[in-house]
């Protein structure tokens, strides 16, 4: 069954919360695991392994046909920060192209954001992302990402997931 592929793929673990599945919930339980495609099939998205995902229902429901929220977390008080989306977008077909996708108050609030954007761009688009920051001129901290030269052109509206 596609679903017990899935959710060991994926630890038995919901991709949207981060929460548990539990694999022996009620049929019509909220918690009850489901496959979810991570670009939805509405949006273009395909039914292959690398585009699908473990969520529970609840979770699966409350997101529907949108595209995957790249919010920075909330209790950041980043100066600027870009739609991750958008900027995975522009820079999965363009190995070596680089920019700034937030600003900083602090250095330590950047290393943070370098390592949340590598971490959510290689879920989306693997293929070896890396950030850095570069203190701006009056105090703020520029968090950069790109994916290296020696990466493959990828397609941030058709994730790629190896197998397990």
């Amino acid at each position: 069954m596609q679903l017990q592929r899935i959710a060991a793929r994926d630890g038995w673990t919901c991709w949207l919360c981060g929460g548990e599945v539990d694999p022996d919930a009620p049929l019509d339980s909220p918690a009850r695991g489901t496959v979810d495609h991570l670009v939805p099939r509405s949006r273009g998205g395909s039914s292959e392994l690398a585009n699908l995902r473990l969520a529970h229902r609840r979770c699966n429901v409350r997101r529907g046909s949108h595209l995957p929220e790249l919010q920075w977390p909330a209790e950041w008080p980043l100066l600027m920060g870009t739609h991750l989306w958008t900027a995975l977008a522009r820079l999965a077909p363009r190995p070596g192209a680089a920019e700034v996708v937030a600003v900083a108050p602090l250095a330590e609030l950047a290393d943070a954001a370098a390592g949340w954007a590598v971490e959510r761009a290689e879920c989306f688009v693997p293929g070896g992302w890396e950030a850095w920051c570069e203190p701006w001129s009056g105090g703020p901290v520029a968090v950069w990402l790109r994916r290296p030269c020696d990466s493959a052109p990828g397609d941030a509206g058709r994730p790629r997931h190896p197998e397990p």
